[in-house]
């Protein structure tokens, strides 16, 4: 699948701010859903709400996680971008069906709500699509992998 990847898009900065925005926005939710669940129980259901998405504590520290996975990965750049963002994003996508089939149960142990999981799955989507055109090499490489 990788070779079929294109390599030095164009507008592969703007994929990269795009990751990287993504990134951020996941921090600033874990952060300010940290700062407002940051009394309760981990787990705890129905604790808190912060930018209209259902949050707890395990739920922000497992974004503020994934989010500074994200911002690392386009720090580094080199492809890390291009891993950091398609692992994510898939894993975000994964997630968010899970708590998106749980969340009117006991099982939901993040405090997910709709909001939220529409949430995750249009960040994922965004990882993802950044991941597909921030790929990059080099210019001999690039002649090669072209036809």
């Amino acid at each position: 699948m990788a070779s079929h990847m294109p390599v030095n898009h164009p507008l592969r900065p703007i994929y990269r701010i795009v990751g990287g925005l993504s990134g951020l926005y996941m921090i600033v939710f874990g952060v300010l859903g940290a700062i407002q669940t940051g009394g309760e129980a981990p787990l705890g259901i129905g604790v808190g709400e912060v930018l209209l998405q259902g949050t707890n504590l395990a739920n922000s520290l497992l974004s503020i996680a994934i989010g500074a996975l994200v911002v690392l990965g386009t720090v580094i750049g080199r492809n890390a971008d291009t891993l950091a963002y398609t692992y994510l994003g898939w894993a975000m996508l994964v997630i968010g069906m899970l708590f998106l089939a749980i969340t009117r149960t006991d099982a939901n142990v993040l405090n997910h709500t709709v909001n939220t999981t529409i949430v995750w799955f249009v960040v994922g989507t965004l990882l993802i699509t950044a991941g597909l055109y921030s790929r990059s090499a080099p210019v001999r490489r690039e002649a090669a992998t072209s036809h």
